[in-house]
């Protein structure tokens, strides 16, 4: 699930069977009755959300993280949210399902917004997000410009895999 911090309640956790959370902005943007009930289940990433940032250099901590709690034995719903649900947690779940479950990124992208049209903000982070998951990864000073390589002619997609039941909220 992708969506704001303040969702995150008792009853909202309740609601959706979520195990665990990922904060993709700053520790002020979580409440602290999750991470302090639940600090084994509980990861904060610290990423920046502007024009300058770049979004991927915050995805391998994100799939590492994502990756290890999905492999959790009793793991149900990972929340994933930034500070309001809109570009940081949006783009790197966007970016999380589309490589390891092969999806195509366009597709993705439009029904993450149509479940929560304000999200995916950031042109930014969409240029970076789209250049990685369609095999040219930038270097983490590159904004989005346009400076990209293949690696090896590998784009890091899967060929199988259905992919995700993916939900985002309302805004």
């Amino acid at each position: 699930l992708v969506g704001a911090g303040e969702m995150l309640t008792p009853a909202f956790i309740r609601k959706y069977g979520i195990t665990h959370v990922i904060n993709c902005a700053y520790p002020e943007h979580s409440p602290d009755w999750f991470k302090t009930s639940f600090p084994d289940r509980y990861s904060c990433l610290n990423a920046e959300d502007s024009m300058t940032a770049n979004i991927l250099n915050w995805y391998p901590l994100f799939e590492e993280t994502l990756t290890s709690f999905l492999r959790e034995p009793g793991s149900n719903t990972v929340f994933i949210h930034c500070q309001c649900g809109i570009n940081r947690s949006a783009f790197l779940a966007l970016t999380y399902v589309t490589s390891h479950y092969g999806l195509p990124y366009e597709s993705m992208l439009t029904m993450m917004k149509r479940q929560r049209p304000c999200m995916f903000t950031n042109p930014v982070f969409r240029k970076q997000t789209e250049e990685f998951v369609n095999g040219r990864l930038q270097n983490s000073q590159d904004p989005g410009s346009g400076s990209e390589r293949i690696v090896d002619g590998d784009s890091g997609l899967s060929s199988s895999g259905t992919g995700p039941g993916f939900a985002g909220f309302g805004c």
